[in-house]
């Protein structure tokens, strides 16, 4: 079963402190305890697909998604309840530790997750499926920002040529549709910044189902990329 180790890199939530007195929780109600149990829930559940847990095999993806709930239902308890971010990552061992100890863990993280799901629904938008002309721009982007920050490393590298994969690819799709050249490369150039302009106005590529990138941008039997 999943270590609680999970708990300490998957929220930022988590710093280490000394033992502290014990909390008033006098204004947790029983929604924030049902959101925390979800939270450590869908954390386990994303570690179990991480690793090919069969225990999980039927769950949409949680990588993103889950992450991002256990970060938002945790500000929010500690805001809500006037906990502090420990007291809260406190909360939630204590609810993975209850999963783990459990006579068959596999079973009770299966039986905790399907409530969940309805609210990470709810928490959570469903990402949205990016088309050619996005995945296009969103790999781009993802090389640009790497490339800034760590200079041409192995992984840059690697988007670099998938962004150029894909930028191929939607050109020759758009000048296929009737565009001309300099058309199809107005038109990436113009998504490559709408995409931009939602990453500083919005969730940017996080909202977008960016594995589905990686799936498009796969060799092509019938093609030399």
């Amino acid at each position: 079963m999943r270590s609680i180790a999970l708990i300490a890199a998957a929220a930022s939530l988590i710093a280490a402190t000394p033992p502290a007195p014990k909390p008033d929780l006098s204004r947790l109600t029983a929604t924030h305890r049902q959101d925390l149990q979800c939270a450590a829930t869908l954390a386990l559940a994303a570690q179990a697909q991480a690793q090919g847990d069969d225990a999980v095999r039927d769950a949409p993806p949680l990588a993103v998604r889950g992450k991002r709930y256990f970060a938002q239902v945790g500000l929010r308890v500690a805001r809500e309840a006037g906990l502090t971010p420990e007291q809260v990552r406190d909360l939630l061992t204590t609810d993975v530790i209850a999963l783990q100890k459990a006579a068959d863990p596999d079973a009770a993280l299966r039986a905790s997750l399907t409530p969940c799901l309805a609210r990470l629904e709810a928490e959570v938008p469903p990402l949205k499926t990016p088309d050619l002309l996005q995945c296009t721009a969103i790999l781009a982007i993802a090389y640009e920002e790497l490339h800034a920050r760590a200079g041409l490393t192995p992984a840059a590298q690697d988007l670099k040529t998938l962004a150029s994969v894909l930028s191929a690819r939607e050109h020759e799709a758009l000048v296929a549709s009737g565009k001309s050249g300099d058309e199809a490369d107005a038109a990436i150039a113009m998504a490559h910044d709408a995409m931009l302009q939602e990453a500083f106005e919005g969730d940017g590529v996080e909202a977008y189902d960016i594995a589905h990138c990686y799936d498009l941008a796969k060799p092509d039997p019938k093609s030399h990329y």
